[in-house]
Order: C-alpha cells, then sequence, then structure tokens
C-alpha cells in the first residue's frame, strides 16, 4: 500500500479528499492529516509518505516552503497542490518545484484520480531497485486479508451497495459458513491517551499486539476479521449464534489483553447480524452500547441489549435530589453521604447511556442545591467563573464514578459552609416555617399561631419573615392559598364555596374578593378566560 498525508487549514475540505475518491481501490492508504505547515512537515519527517496532497496556503508554513524543505532533505514523496487561487503564478510556482500536479478548489473528482494516477506512475518509476520493485507489486497486487478488511470497513461505514460487496466477495472467493455475524468494539482510545506508557511508537505496537490476539482468540469461536476504527478496533466474528460464546470470546479477550499488555479494555458485543447485509446495525448496536461503558468501570464487557434499558422515573429523582437538600440542610453528613449514592443511581437510570445527560441531571441538581440555600439565606462563596469552571471539568470526566466523585466534593463543599454559615440555624427555621405554610395553608394560620410553632414573639418573629422572604408574612400566606386556588379552579370541578374552603376561606366573597385582587377577575371570569383560551 501507498502511504498518503492529507493537509488544509480546513477540515471539511480533508473530509472531503478522504470520500471523494477510492483511495484503499487504488492501494492508498491515508496515514495522516494535517491542518498547518508546521504539523505537515513533522508527519512527512515521521511517517515519510509517499504521496501528499496539500494546500499551498496554510498556517505556519506554506505548500510551498513544505515542497522545499522535501527537496533539501532529498525525500522521494510526491506533491499534489490544491488551492482556491486561481492566478497563475502559483501554479507556476508549484510546478517550478517539482508538483506532481496543481488543482484548483472545487476539486473534481476526475482530476484528482488522474493527478493521483499520475503520482503513482512516478514513484513506480523512480524505484527501480529490486526492493522497490517488490513493493510496488504489492501495491498492485493487494493481498486477500487487506482487501477484505477494507471490504469489512466498508460494509460497518455503509458506504458501499450490497451488490458490490457481493462481487467482491466472490473474486475474492471467500466463504462464511456460519449463520451470524457479531461485532466486539474495543474501546483502546482511552487507554492510550491516559496512560503514559504509550508514545506514537508503542500506541502502533499496542494497535498492533491488540489486532494479532484477537484474530488468534476468533479462530476458536468462528471465524472473521479485525479492522481498526480510528483508535478502536472492530472484530466482526462469524459464528453459529450462540450469545454465551460471544461473551466468552469478549471475557477471554479482555482478560488476555489485561495479562499480556497490563491494561484495561471496555469491549462491546453488537446485535447478532443474520447476513453480511445486516453487519452495519450490528456495529452501530456495539458502538452505540459503548455509551453505557461510562457508566461502568474499565474493562466491562457489555452487550447490545444494553441500549434496550428502561427509562429511569423523573418523579424517584426529584424525591431523591429534595432528600439530598433536605439533609443538607439538616447538616447531616452521614445521610448525605448515604443519600447522594441514591441519588448518582437515579441519575443514572435517567441518563440512558447518555453522558451529556448525566452531566446535565448532576449539575443542575447542584445548581439547584445552591439556589436553594440561598434562598434560605445562606450565600455560597461560589463565583460565576467557578460554576463554568466545574461545567468544563464535568464534562471531561471519562466515567460517571469520576463525576459522581467530583459532585460529592461540592455538596461536601457547601455542606460545610452551612456548618460554619452564622445563618445555619436561621435557615433551618425558614425551611420548616415555608414546609408547614404548604402543609397548612387550608388551616387557620395566623402570624401568632406560625410563630409560635417556632417559638418566637410574634413582632420578632414578623420581622424574622419579612427579613429572609422579603415578603410580610400574610400577604405570603395569602400567594400560597391564591396559587393552590387556581391549580383547584382549573383541574377539578369544585365549586367556588367548595374551593374556598380548601384554600382556608369560610367565606365565599372574602375569597371571591381576595382573588380578584390578585388575578383581576372573579374565580368564574378567570376559569372561562383560560378554559376559553
Amino acid at each position: 500500500m501507498l502511504n498518503a498525508i492529507l493537509a488544509d487549514d480546513e477540515p471539511i475540505i480533508i473530509k472531503g479528499l478522504k470520500k471523494l475518491i477510492p483511495w484503499g481501490e487504488l492501494g492508498i492508504t491515508i496515514v495522516g492529516e494535517a491542518l498547518t505547515g508546521k504539523s505537515l512537515m513533522e508527519q512527512i519527517e515521521d511517517k515519510l509518505p509517499d504521496l501528499v496532497i496539500t494546500d499551498i496556503s496554510m498556517p505556519d508554513g506554506s505548500g510551498i516552503d513544505v515542497m522545499k524543505e522535501v527537496q533539501r532533505r532529498q525525500l522521494h514523496t510526491k506533491i499534489i497542490f490544491v488551492s482556491a487561487y486561481q492566478e497563475f503564478s502559483y501554479a507556476k510556482d508549484a510546478l517550478a518545484f517539482g508538483a506532481v500536479d496543481y488543482l484548483v478548489k472545487p476539486i473534481e473528482k476526475s482530476l484528482l484520480l488522474e493527478a493521483v494516477s499520475k503520482a503513482m506512475t512516478q514513484l513506480k518509476e523512480a524505484n527501480e531497485d529490486l526492493s522497490s520493485k517488490g513493493k510496488l507489486a504489492v501495491y498492485e497486487q493487494k493481498d486477500k486479508k487487506t482487501q477484505l478488511e477494507e471490504l469489512f470497513d466498508r460494509l460497518t461505514q455503509g458506504d458501499i451497495r450490497w451488490e458490490e460487496a457481493q462481487r467482491k466477495l466472490q473474486s475474492l472467493n471467500t466463504q462464511f459458513t456460519a449463520s451470524c455475524f457479531s461485532v466486539l468494539y474495543v474501546e483502546l482510545a482511552h487507554v492510550q491517551l491516559q496512560d503514559g506508557r504509550w508514545g506514537e511508537h508503542e500506541k502502533r505496537l499496542l494497535v498492533f499486539a491488540v489486532s494479532n490476539l484477537a484474530d488468534e482468540l476468533i479462530q476458536q469461536y468462528g471465524s472473521g476479521l479485525v479492522i481498526r476504527k480510528g483508535e478502536n478496533l472492530c472484530v466482526i466474528v462469524n459464528h453459529l449464534g450462540i450469545e454465551d460464546n460471544l461473551q466468552h470470546l469478549a471475557s477471554e479477550m479482555r482478560d488476555k489483553i489485561s495479562y499480556y499488555l497490563k491494561i484495561n479494555v471496555t469491549i462491546c458485543i453488537g446485535k447478532p447480524a443474520h447476513s453480511l447485509q445486516e453487519l452495519r446495525q450490528s456495529y452501530m448496536s456495539a458502538v452505540e452500547t459503548m455509551n453505557y461503558s461510562y457508566f461502568e468501570k474499565e474493562g466491562t464487557i457489555l452487550s447490545w441489549y444494553q441500549n434496550e434499558r428502561r427509562d429511569g422515573s423523573d418523579h424517584l429523582l426529584a424525591d431523591a435530589k429534595l432528600a439530598v437538600m433536605k439533609a443538607v440542610i439538616a447538616k447531616d453528613k452521614q445521610q448525605v453521604q448515604e443519600l447522594l449514592g441514591n441519588l448518582f443511581d437515579h441519575a443514572a437510570s435517567n441518563a440512558n447511556g447518555r453522558k451529556e445527560s448525566a452531566v446535565l441531571i448532576v449539575y443542575t441538581m447542584l445548581t439547584d442545591l445552591m439556589e436553594e440555600m440561598s434562598a434560605v439565606g445562606i450565600d455560597l462563596q461560589v463565583s460565576p467563573e467557578q460554576r463554568k469552571d466545574w461545567q468544563q471539568r464535568m464534562h471531561q470526566f471519562y466515567r460517571f464514578r469520576d463525576l459522581t466523585d467530583f459532585i460529592s466534593d461540592r455538596i461536601m463543599d457547601i455542606l460545610e459552609q452551612v456548618n460554619t454559615a452564622g445563618g445555619s440555624r436561621e435557615a433551618q427555621q425558614m425551611k420548616m416555617i415555608k414546609e408547614y405554610i404548604e402543609e397548612h395553608y387550608s388551616e387557620n394560620i395566623t402570624l401568632e399561631s406560625m410563630a409560635s410553632q417556632v417559638f418566637m414573639n410574634p413582632y420578632y418573629f414578623s420581622s424574622f419573615f419579612k427579613k429572609h422572604t422579603n415578603e410580610n408574612f400574610k400577604q405570603y400566606v395569602t400567594n400560597i392559598r391564591m396559587k393552590n386556588a387556581v391549580r383547584l379552579l382549573l383541574q377539578t370541578d369544585l365549586l367556588v364555596y367548595e374551593i374556598a374552603e380548601r384554600v382556608g376561606y369560610h367565606n365565599p366573597r372574602q375569597f371571591s374578593d381576595m382573588f380578584k385582587k390578585s388575578y383581576g377577575k372573579l374565580p368564574q371570569e378567570y376559569k372561562s378566560q383560560i378554559k376559553g383560551n
């Protein structure tokens, strides 16, 4: 295979170039991508590509600069320039320095194919020694395994028609005798990113070692092959359709990788496909199942039916959040820690395999708790910048466990502030007062009766209540009653005098007057208008 690097300061152009022509069928592997001239030159030094297709105008070193450096070092890399600039001088400079061709954006498929073919011809002519001739023979006649890997890669991506895939299978004289195909998706990206042992060279060796190990194990359970998907691996198994066999294969693969390479990998088993036409569905189900690995520990084996977990209950999640808030206000550290475990379980269930949903749920819970503290008079020292930093860090955690540890630490910090806040006792009292009003608004609540509930002098209680709510006590109770009156008016068939009694008014006329004062209309008029709208 020939190696090529694509370079452009616009990622969308690189993406378009990768899809414009069938690189694999031409015997070309894209081994690198670069967005700047400097990055391109570094990759050329590292990978020594046969072909480079690059924009002329790029930051940190133009294409012409790269061309000059390639010639100065006497590298055999062939370069094709592409550019949005149509001035003759650019083309003249490019060709003068030995470029294979110069293409103007938007690039036509036929012109790119012609330029690449020209470059391949030049490469063949430049390599006349025996070893080079042998290499070019490999380029022209790829081995069967490589062709199969490319075909199955396209099948999983869904970018090849089934009729074309059948013709290629027939030309390769390949037959799969077992009834099912399943994809095992092996996660290596996180291992490589997080483990300091792996440099670029070591990473390539790691992928090679895992691929070989997986390839050997497949033969014990059926047949198949291993293809690379970015930094991860896609293991395709042709088997008899027995789920336990796949579980054993995945477990053995994980355990041997751990034993020989000292790393933990997560493996997801895709839904069985009963023909190669369904292989993409198996691949996609394995990839989607990998979302659930966020909620599991490393080294877990997950299967496709993880996607069919039931959504969690919003009601239970809300109850769990409320329980944590009450425990924080009560300054009960042990209870807070116990309740957080329950809350995180509900958060994971409600997220249903989606990392972003999990982050949103726990962050919302944290902000709700801070707002609740503020409402009861505890001013937490958390700046907007600090909140933003929290959000960024929460999105960067690779496992849900790391996220919950971070949230637990933040809540313990809040609990510490509650413990040391001068108004903590008052906060608890206000919490109790509000809860009492919510539960007893239908009764004859007076300022004096409420003051006695919290063992305060009525005059002090009046001042205390106004300080924490910015409302006088009587108006606060009236507002609670009116909100509940509207609820009963719109959601039940109760008569006005029945609603009046239920929200604490024994005189229906007084209730109607108060209602009109609050909402501008009498109860029946209000109901008729809302229903009409």
